[in-house]
Order: C-alpha cells, then structure tokens, then sequence
C-alpha cells in the first residue's frame, strides 16, 4: 500500500460537454447564470487540465468524481433531464478512461425527477460505463426521498 495515497471519495467536476450544455439551459434561468458566473472563478470545476495541474502538486492523489450541484432534476423537466445525465455519465466516464492513474472511479448521476429513466440509466452507467455507485441527492426538486415513487431506486 502506497503510504502517501490520498483518495478523495467525493469532489465534484463538470465533464466539458455536460458543462457547455449547462451554460446553454442557464440563459433561460438568472438563478443558474448567477452560479456560472461564480463557477467560472473555480477552474478545476469545469477545466480537467486545470484540475490535472492542482493534483500533481500532491504525490498520491486520487479522485473518485461525483456531479456538481445543482442536480440534474433541477437542470431541465422530466423529458429532457435523462439526455443530460447520459451527457453527464459519459463524460465521467471518458475522464476515467483518459487518466485512470487521477481518477480510479465515478460515481453516476440520476434524472431522479424521471424515476424510470433514473432506474435505466443506473444500470448503464453501472454495466456499461463502469460507474462504482450513484449519487443522489437529500431531495428531488423539493420533494423527500422516502416517497413511494423513489422506492425502486
């Protein structure tokens, strides 16, 4: 065991793709403008070149990537919100695939307001992309977890 690994289980990136489309949805919506504008100030957020350079600066440092808010439910309506976690996981996945080395692991993200949809694209990022587990929030779009409808996931 390397004595100087450091594994960081929960930091978040937006894959260049997904982040692009976010900044899209944002020009309808001033709230998520607002956070863009901020994001724009956090390079290793949405720049994966600028995120490379902060963690050679510490020997053994290793991410498992997880989403930025705002969730993916938040982003769009139930019939646009599977195409973006798909945009999302295939990203964290290509990352992964790019720099096995950095970043061991993803963990997907879940269109949690299109619970069948949420439940077919666990299984593909998990089966086919690779994904260690999925990540979701502590409510969906206002609404708790333990509601019936979010069962199955």
């Amino acid at each position: 065991m390397n004595p100087n690994l450091k594994l960081d289980i929960f930091p978040h990136i937006f894959p260049q793709a997904f982040f692009e489309r976010m900044k899209a949805i944002a020009e309808q919506s001033p709230t998520l403008a607002a956070q863009i504008k901020r994001w724009l100030h956090i390079p290793v957020l949405w720049d994966l070149e600028a995120r490379l350079r902060m963690m050679e600066r510490f020997p053994g440092y290793k991410q498992i990537l997880t989403l930025s808010l705002p969730a993916i439910e938040f982003l769009a309506p139930h019939d646009q919100s599977p195409e973006l976690a798909r945009l999302a996981n295939d990203g964290m996945a290509e990352i992964v695939a790019a720099h096995p080395g950095q970043f061991p692991a993803f963990v997907a993200s879940l269109p949690m307001n299109n619970v069948p949809e949420a439940l077919r694209e666990m299984d593909r990022a998990i089966e086919k992309l690779g994904a260690k587990g999925i990540q979701i929030f502590t409510n969906v779009n206002g609404r708790p977890l333990d509601e019936p409808e979010f069962y199955p996931i």
